[in-house]
């Protein structure tokens, strides 16, 4: 398995949206990942440019994602890069995207309480 994990910003409120066929959650969001690095010639820590990544959650993960996630949420997301493909006025599209099998709020700067969902309730498990 060639797992990415990133760790980064929320950039806009993240909505669900429900599958017209299966009636299943699917979410997507942006996040910002913001990269600092030592200079050791200026002797100071300089902010690279943020690198922004289209993440996709389905299922009861997108559903639990969205209710518990919101803009500017610090998040760590584990998944694998997928291609998602789609056509707009006729022309095709590709955009790759993290398709999230993790997605938990950072606790560096945050506290949670969580509150357990009753399994079985979606067939991703």
């Amino acid at each position: 398995m060639n797992d990415l994990t990133i760790v980064g910003n929320v950039t806009a409120e993240p909505v669900v949206r429900f599958s017209e066929g299966s009636g299943r959650g699917v979410l997507r969001f942006d996040v910002a990942v913001n990269r600092r690095r030592f200079n050791k010639e200026q002797n100071r820590w300089i902010d690279d440019p943020a690198v922004f990544h289209h993440v996709v959650a389905f299922g009861q993960l997108a559903e639990n994602a969205a209710e518990s996630i919101e803009k500017g949420t610090e998040v760590v997301i584990v998944g694998q890069l997928a291609d998602d493909s789609y056509e707009k006025e006729g022309e095709k599209r590709r955009l790759v995207v993290l398709e999230a099998q993790i997605i938990a709020p950072s606790l560096r700067f945050a506290t949670a309480k969580l509150t357990k969902v009753t399994r079985g309730q979606d067939t991703d498990e």
